[in-house]
């Protein structure tokens, strides 16, 4: 018989290389467990100190108004009616047996029981703070922030920032009952006095716009202006005049545009950024009656910001600090 030239140990030596392989696997994996444990040593050979984390930021609490007290007696109540006629009348009526409408009717609220006029429904926001009756220290915190003096209240208004404004609207609110309530005493504005905190002085306004960011005016601008004004050259008025070239320019000037009665006063001064700081800061202190109903810019640099982008555009942008 022919030798058919096939090895007859040909898988026999398959199978002794897959064992020494085999071997050679399981040898070098015990020596790398030697040389490298799998298992965490009981103490770190490097200590790497801990980053220190950073303080969790607290929202600075939350300053309240300033007491009305001491301006009460001298409060403009033409001026407080005035503004409740713009702000408030299209909501509630003022006269004596007055219809609620989508707020309650107003007359005799000041002295009269808080959140508790007759036929009209309040929210559950309200009657939790309804304590008491409405003196002149509530209607002041009220009237400030109503969503801050009970959140969750069906009151969508922003309330009234500027001290001596609310000092007018309170001193008309007097006015609208049969028995207006005393004013406040000798003894109590005294008080009220010695309990205000010192305020810290204001940053000048140089400074403000030294480091101002036309960026971020930018942003606010858009947020909060441009649903009424326009900011191009030659940009049409809309709502409000357009504001192209405004710092600088004549005040309450714009071609085309109808002002208030109230602001002409105004006209025709140059809006320099301190007049402009004063206008944003309170445009119904600034010019009470004024067509304007926009609370203002309370954040000294947040306005020093809107001036610097105000400033940009124009065709000769003036020259800030």
């Amino acid at each position: 018989m022919q030798n058919s030239g096939k090895d007859g140990l040909f898988f026999n030596k398959i199978a002794a290389g897959v064992l020494t392989a085999g071997l050679v696997l399981w040898g070098a994996n015990r020596i790398a467990h030697v040389i490298i444990p799998d298992e965490a040593p009981e103490h770190a050979a490097l200590q790497v100190a801990a980053l220190p984390s950073a303080a969790p930021a607290t929202a600075p609490a939350p300053s309240g108004p300033e007491s009305v007290l001491p301006l009460l007696a001298s409060a403009d109540v033409a001026k407080g009616q005035a503004f409740v006629a713009q702000q408030c009348a299209a909501c509630h009526t003022l006269t004596a047996g007055g219809a609620n409408g989508v707020g309650p009717n107003l007359y005799g609220v000041l002295g009269g029981p808080m959140f508790a006029h007759a036929g009209f429904t309040y929210s559950a926001a309200v009657k939790s703070k309804a304590k008491g009756d409405w003196d002149y220290d509530k209607m002041n915190q009220w009237l400030y922030a109503p969503n801050d003096f009970a959140p969750g209240t069906g009151m969508s208004y922003s309330g009234i920032h500027s001290t001596q404004t609310r000092a007018d609207v309170i001193a008309y609110l007097r006015t609208l009952a049969a028995q207006p309530v005393a004013l406040p005493s000798a003894a109590e504005i005294k008080a009220a006095s010695a309990a205000a905190a010192p305020s810290a002085p204001a940053e000048d306004l140089n400074s403000l716009l030294a480091k101002a960011d036309p960026a971020k005016g930018k942003a606010l601008f858009a947020q909060q202006c441009a649903a009424c004004h326009a900011i191009a050259s030659g940009g049409p008025n809309g709502v409000g005049p357009d504001l192209y070239g405004i710092v600088g320019a004549k005040a309450f000037s714009a071609p085309g545009f109808a002002y208030s009665d109230a602001v002409k006063p105004h006209a025709g001064k140059p809006w320099t950024p301190a007049m402009l700081d004063d206008w944003l800061k309170a445009p119904m202190s600034f010019a009470p009656g004024t067509h304007m109903a926009y609370p203002g810019i309370k954040n000294d640099q947040m306005r020093a910001d809107m001036i610097a982008y105000l400033n940009q555009n124009a065709a000769s942008p003036a020259k800030l600090p």
